[in-house]
């Protein structure tokens, strides 16, 4: 009976540690920016001011057809930044840029479009609630 109750004890404990957002150690790491290496193309990393999933699928469906060139992009819900691994004879981070705020999404300096901001389901445009900065930069 001592073992199933220091088991479960144990298994509590690493689901908490796990379930921490950000703990001082891990801040660094949290932070990071998505790691994105494609051979042969140039990789940028763009701030955006998406925060769920679902703007993952809205770039997954949209990004690759809107820009000629993109090989590869990741992104971060953590952080809400996207790399993008790009064929640079063929578009430029200009380019990527205004192709994500065509979607309603800031990239960098360049501000989302506010019509197609509207169109964007709530997750996509609510910061997740407990939250005043996108996640990871607590």
């Amino acid at each position: 009976m001592k073992k199933i109750i220091v088991i479960v004890t144990l298994a509590l404990l690493s689901f908490t540690a796990m379930a921490q957002h950000c703990g001082s150690a891990a801040k660094a790491k949290c932070n990071a920016d998505p790691k994105l290496e494609v051979k042969g193309a140039e990789t940028i990393v763009i701030q955006t001011n998406a925060y769920s999933a679902k703007s993952n699928e809205i770039f997954e469906a949209n990004l690759p057809f809107k820009v000629k060139g993109i090989k590869e992009f990741k992104f971060d819900e953590k952080t809400s930044k996207i790399a993008v691994a790009y064929d640079a004879k063929r578009t430029n981070p200009d380019a990527i840029r205004a192709a994500i705020a065509k979607l309603g999404f800031n990239a960098d300096q360049v501000k989302g479009d506010e019509k197609a901001r509207a169109k964007l389901p709530a997750e996509c445009t609510t910061m997740p609630r407990g939250c005043s900065k996108p996640c990871g930069k607590h």
